[in-house]
């Protein structure tokens, strides 16, 4: 008997605790969340086409619904699936002595600003940033982080890979604690900038 009390204390302690273990669990699982989205990749460059990508995000509420809204952190990728096409350099253009970018590799013409590389338009990023949403079913989105992008067009590249990033946009919850659609828009570095939908849940 006296060795059957402890291992039964220790039973009811582990029944007891169990409805606040599953608690626990819900509430960690309501503060997360996924997503998938596909956008359209924009260049600065005329003579550039869009491109267009496959996102996959996940985040983390940092603070429950409250009056004022929510914010979150999350974690983007975003790879090119299909390439913007390069026209190729527009008759009667010229590199200027040393570029727009002092890398000599831009050109400028009366239409507007060229790149002279020979590439189509492909990116992937990597995205760490804080999300802000107002409160309500149709809500109000505004994003800014740290990114690290690659891409394709040399005048890009050579400014570096890693910047500030901001966006924003808007979205529709479709009930209490489930999926959303959204619309954001985001600007990802001076030359490149995405549009796009997206699904979390």
């Amino acid at each position: 008997m006296k060795h059957s009390l402890p291992v039964l204390m220790a039973a009811c302690s582990t029944l007891l605790a169990l409805p606040a273990h599953a608690d626990l669990a819900r509430s960690f699982s309501s503060a997360t969340y996924t997503g998938v989205g596909v956008s359209q990749l924009g260049s600065d460059f005329d003579n550039l086409g869009k491109a267009y990508n496959l996102d996959a995000i996940g985040g983390y509420w940092i603070t429950p619904e409250l009056g004022w809204g929510r914010v979150a952190a999350e974690l983007n990728i975003s790879v090119t699936v299909s390439p913007g096409k390069n026209a190729g350099q527009p008759q009667g253009s010229g590199s200027g002595a040393g570029g727009l970018f002092g890398g000599g590799g831009s050109t400028a013409t009366s239409g507007g600003k060229n790149t002279s590389s020979s590439n189509d338009l492909s990116a992937y990023a990597l995205a760490l940033q804080a999300v802000y949403h107002t409160p309500g079913r149709i809500y109000g989105i505004g994003t800014v982080g740290f990114g690290l992008t690659n891409t394709s067009i040399e005048e890009i590249q050579d400014k570096g890979s890693t910047h500030v990033l901001f966006g924003g946009g808007l979205g529709f919850r479709f009930g209490e604690n489930t999926a959303a659609v959204e619309l954001l828009y985001a600007k990802i570095n001076q030359d490149l900038h995405t549009i796009g939908f997206r699904l979390s849940y």
